[in-house]
């Protein structure tokens, strides 16, 4: 990955970016899960366990894909045979990484749409994210919209009436099935396009459509006759003995429409009259004829069950005493727009003779006389939406609404921020946020069960929108993360008065399954626009400021201010003070032996950076650090580290102690700098100690922020003899290809893999995958944080080169480590 931060990702940098995701995803209706790329589960949300009915105990961080796949496939649910052979299947597409998009039923009849996407985070496949959404209101919507749309299409084409449209060059252009069936023409004739009127006319003359004669003749009298143009009517009986009504229009851009209707069978014609009669009575549409001034002429049954009135109610009335216009237009203008274009469609309000209404899709279309062109009739077809209006209002809901305590959501909350905002500073109204945390929740929690701490998170939501008043606005943000929004306040000491209820009110225990719970609100108030001019703005201060008031004491409530940025303090504080270490020699090495795996030998030591200020003691890395490197005091730190452990090791060795390598770390702006290779020669040359006595530890991160670059500066490195290792090996995002190519010696495994390589198999994986990688690249490895002896022997027993840690020695000053290694290079007597 290539980072545009000074500081190299870490394990840090995931979790926040997890935790980010989690705060995200907690609220959302869809069931979320993000597996990373070994497919191990690290973030889901709880739609997930409600949507596909999993057990909580089934879901864990770190859970294996198949693991979890594998309830679903024991239940069934993937179809018949044996659960593990499904649960293999869908493992090795999991594998794949590849998108998709796919609809699942369940055995409960419950639908559910399934999307993954690959997870890339700065252009590396991080895993696979997937949402899970409960699609079966919609399915039910749209198969009742199908069967509608189905039925009106059946309805066309029993239409008994045969269309041809001849083009201007008197070439077919459109017709239907009818038209096939009722003049008996293979449809293999018409696929050598284009399909002449000339053609039609001379196979129909070839087989005696237009009786005896000439045939030539007969195609040339006709194809007159279509040349000029003129509206025709004629009845024709065929060969077979049907007779056809024939009805053609010319157009305006030249051509004919041609109607021919069967009018030889009058019980036909009663069967089709029939069908449609039971499609008029029987669809569940709703279907109402009206006259060119819109008054019913006719409804069929389901208008009548739709709004109780029965059709003669119906009939004489305006079909706008009935069905609403559009709010946003007038009858006289509705009725014109509909004259206008002919059809209509849209969502209109239906009145029941009740007095109710009930929302409708509705469509509309013109009828115009065919002598005279004008309108003559217009058809309404009503079709009852209020399912799909509830599905949608529930959909809302579900979106804007905390399943657990019914609280608006974040997505509410941020909605409901961005419309009071404006309106506040247009009145110039103060607004006061407030930021609150149930201090002792967690415990709670784990401890208790999530039941447990489920109906006390329940109850304070009740508590907390009892207090408030109608006009304020509650929201859980999820966990135990309340907000609580005021508009309209006079001062801040309002809000004050609020956070003094709302402690008081929770002061109260709950009551839960038996259990007497106490529990406590911190509670962080900004005010708008006192402390931001913006939503986001004014909830980072109260965030801000609720963590000042757990800092405090917890049980109380802080009004935000600058100076609680206590992390800009901090980090002020330690550059202000780190500028005047090493002038004022508050800084010293510590040294860390390695051994080699099988602890016959010290193989060299770690030199790293302490720092011990006369006030405040000792200062931890963790500390200081970062803010070195974003403030680029690391470079004058970096140049100190490398000469004096030069220089110290060196005036080791002088004292008899046998030659040992010396590892430094140096970070990503020293990388960067134009003479770092001279400076490290200058740093060899100055203490006198040989080149390949110098291991420099560099971050996989801080390569791959320019890695040709680093190439260069580092093969430049290795021909002067120094040794070179990539530090904290697995925590950031190197590319074998660029790997392959550094000129590196070693390979270090970081601690967090080591920890846990005793009970993780994952971590032990990682760490098993990192030698056998090194190995194959022809690099050492050495393994850091080494604190037992069975991660010892494990690791031993795989094929690590050298090995550190607390099970050899803690960090070491000077003197102590020369002691320390001169013992341990001692000969055995």
């Amino acid at each position: 990955m290539n980072t545009s931060t000074n500081t190299p990702p870490s394990l840090a940098d995931t979790d926040q970016r997890y935790a980010y995701l989690r705060a995200v995803i907690g609220g959302m209706p869809h069931g979320i899960s993000v597996f990373d790329e070994q497919l191990r589960l690290r973030l889901w949300n709880a739609s997930l366990l409600r949507i596909l009915d999993l057990p909580e105990s089934a879901v864990y961080p770190g859970v294996p894909f198949s693991d979890l796949i594998r309830v679903p496939a024991l239940r069934g649910e993937y179809g018949p045979g044996d659960p593990e052979v499904h649960v293999q299947r869908i493992t090795e597409l999991a594998r794949r990484f590849e998108p998709h998009h796919v609809e699942r039923t369940r055995p409960s009849g419950r639908t559910h749409l399934v999307q993954g996407e690959p997870l890339i985070i700065d252009g590396t496949l991080a895993g696979f994210i997937t949402t899970y959404t409960d699609i079966t209101d919609r399915k039910k919507v749209e198969d009742a919209l199908r069967r509608q749309h189905d039925l009106l299409h059946t309805v066309i084409e029993s239409i008994p009436s045969a269309i041809s449209l001849f083009n201007g060059k008197l070439e077919l252009e459109h017709y239907n099935q009818e038209f096939l069936r009722l003049l008996d023409i293979p449809p293999k004739m018409l696929t050598d396009q284009p399909v002449t009127m000339e053609k039609l006319f001379s196979f129909n003359a070839g087989r005696g459509e237009y009786g005896p004669g000439d045939q030539q003749m007969i195609v040339s009298t006709l194809l007159d006759k279509a040349r000029r143009a003129e509206a025709h009517r004629f009845e024709r009986t065929r060969p077979n003995g049907i007779t056809l009504d024939v009805r053609g229009v010319p157009l305006e851009c030249g051509g004919f429409v041609t109607i021919y209707t069967d009018v030889s069978e009058q019980r036909a014609s009663a069967e089709r009259e029939q069908l449609a009669e039971k499609v008029f009575n029987h669809t569940p549409t709703g279907i109402i004829f009206t006259d060119e001034a819109h008054r019913i002429l006719s409804a069929n049954p389901a208008i009548s069950q739709m709004t109780g009135y029965e059709p003669f109610e119906l009939n004489g009335h305006t079909v706008f005493s009935l069905i609403s216009p559009p709010p946003d237009s007038s009858p006289q203008d509705f009725v014109a727009d509909v004259a206008a274009n002919a059809n209509w469609n849209g969502e209109l309000m239906v009145t029941r003779k009740a007095g109710t209404e009930f929302p409708a899709g509705v469509r509309t279309s013109r009828v115009d006389d065919p002598h005279t062109g004008l309108p003559a009739h217009y058809i309404w077809m009503v079709a009852d939406i209020t399912e799909r209006k509830q599905a949608e209002e529930r959909m809302r809901h579900i979106a804007q609404t905390d399943a657990l305590t019914g609280l608006p959501n974040r997505l509410s909350l941020l909605m409901r921020i961005a419309q009071l905002l404006p309106e506040a500073r247009r009145h110039h109204w103060q607004v006061a946020i407030m930021f609150l945390d149930l201090d002792r929740f967690k415990i709670i929690n784990d401890t208790l069960g999530h039941q447990i701490g489920d109906e006390l998170l329940r109850e304070v939501a009740c508590r907390l929108s009892k207090v408030v008043r109608e006009t304020d606005f509650v929201a859980r943000l999820g966990g135990d993360e309340f907000v609580v929004i005021l508009p309209g306040i006079h001062q801040p000491s309002d809000a004050a008065l609020v956070a003094n209820k709302i402690i008081n009110s929770l002061a109260i225990p709950i009551e839960a399954e038996g259990h007497e719970l106490h529990t406590s609100p911190s509670i962080g108030i900004s005010i708008f626009p006192d402390d931001g001019p913006d939503g986001d703005t004014i909830l980072k201060n109260a965030d801000t400021a609720m963590y000042h008031a757990k800092a405090a004491g917890r049980n109380n409530y802080q009004f935000f201010a600058e100076a609680m940025n206590e992390a800009s303090a901090e980090r002020l504080n330690i550059e202000r003070k780190l500028r005047h270490a090493l002038a004022r020699n508050e800084l010293h090495l510590a040294y860390q032996p390695q051994f080699r795996a099988d602890g016959s030998r010290p193989t060299g030591v770690e030199a790293l950076l302490r720092w011990h200020h006369p006030e405040e003691g000792p200062i931890s890395p963790v500390r200081f650090v970062p803010v070195a490197e974003e403030t680029g005091i690391i470079v004058e730190i970096g140049d100190w580290v490398l000469r004096t452990a030069c220089r110290e090791v060196q005036a080791w060795i002088d004292r008899g102690l046998p030659p040992l390598r010396v590892a430094v770390n140096v970070s990503a702006r020293q990388l960067r700098r134009r003479d770092f290779c001279e400076m490290v020669a200058g740093a060899l040359a100055e203490s006198g100690l040989p080149a390949e006595l110098l291991e420099l530890e560099i971050t996989e991160s801080s390569v791959m922020e320019n890695p040709e670059e680093a190439i260069a500066i580092l093969s430049r490195l290795g021909r002067m003899g120094v040794s070179l290792a990539v530090d904290d090996f697995g925590t950031g995002y190197s590319s074998l290809s660029y790997l392959k190519r550094f000129p590196i010696d070693h390979l270090k495994i970081d601690r967090s893999f080591v920890s846990d390589i005793e009970q993780d198999l994952n971590d032990r994986a990682i760490a098993f995958g990192t030698i056998a990688l090194a190995h194959s690249l022809g690099l050492n490895v050495i393994a850091e944080g080494v604190e037992t002896e069975d991660q010892l022997e494990l690791l031993r027993s795989n094929g690590c080169d050298e090995v550190q840690g607390y099970l050899f020695s803690k960090p070491l000053d000077g003197h102590t480590a020369y002691a320390f290694l001169s013992a341990a290079c001692a000969p055995a007597e």
